[in-house]
């Protein structure tokens, strides 16, 4: 089993926070905030499989949340990590929270950034499946820079500005060279094959938190409402932010964050 790559900075003995990108991203997605918080913690950023440094890592077809799991607990336990916090974004959240629910007795604190917990309908499944399968059948298939054309210009990038989206594109197809690897997580961690978390949240050992956009208005739904089912121990809703908090607002991720594990470690 190969190793997921991952980097770290800050110091060892400071409070541990795993950070978790986003499908098509790497590490270095995390530098605007890493930049304000690697005095006061020890970071540890992986690239998820088939993404960036992690291009010889797959998953397989039907126990591929599981496989990550434990690849993420692999490399960790490599790193002499006993206990940590984990910040996940999008996908990394979804990651990241399953990793939580299996391996609660490590984990100190769950941070989500704009993560859905689970579709709950089969209706909902057979329709994100069927999403999910065409968009990996063109990572697969088509060249990588026309995909991406396709793909940030969906609803949930309407945030970026011309020239955001175009510079995103360009450094996505700068770290990702193969889009099979791509298709193939894309599928195989779909939002349509995730359990369901939705009341899972409310009895685990660790405090949850959940950040989202004043503008996402999808997220912002799933925030509100697991806040009323007394799931989160922390509901952060940035102003002025879209999907991807962590790279537009930094500053005020980070001050959250600093509060928040920064009392855990008192």
């Amino acid at each position: 089993m190969n190793n997921l790559a991952y980097r770290t900075w800050g110091i060892r003995g400071r409070p541990t926070l795993v950070l978790l990108h986003g499908f098509l991203g790497d590490s270095e997605d995390w530098l605007p905030l890493v930049s304000l918080l690697e005095e006061d913690f020890y970071l540890v950023a992986v690239d998820l499989p088939g993404h960036a440094k992690s291009l010889n890592v797959e998953l397989s077809d039907d126990k591929a949340f599981a496989l990550f799991s434990d690849l993420l607990d692999l490399t960790l336990h490599q790193l002499d990590l006993k206990h940590y916090s984990l910040l996940g974004y999008s996908l990394g959240g979804r990651l990241a929270l399953l990793h939580s629910l299996s391996h609660s007795h490590r984990v100190e604190q769950l941070l989500l950034e704009s993560c859905h917990p689970g579709l709950e309908s089969e209706a909902d499944r057979d329709i994100r499946r069927q999403s999910d399968k065409e968009w990996a059948e063109r990572f697969r298939t088509e060249p990588l820079d026309e995909v991406l054309q396709q793909w940030y210009h969906q609803p949930v990038f309407a945030d970026l500005n011309s020239q955001q989206r175009q510079t995103l594109m360009e450094y996505r197809l700068e770290i990702n060279r193969n889009g099979r690897l791509l298709g193939d997580i894309l599928e195989y961690c779909s939002l349509s094959r995730q359990p369901a978390c939705w009341g899972q949240m409310e009895d685990v050992p660790f405090p949850v938190h959940y950040f989202y956009g004043e503008r996402d208005l999808k997220y912002t739904g799933i925030a509100l409402r697991l806040h009323k089912s007394g799931s989160l121990a922390g509901l952060h809703k940035i102003a002025g932010t879209g999907h991807n908090i962590h790279r537009e607002r930094p500053a005020d991720m980070a001050a959250i964050i600093r509060q928040q594990l920064g009392r855990s470690s008192e």
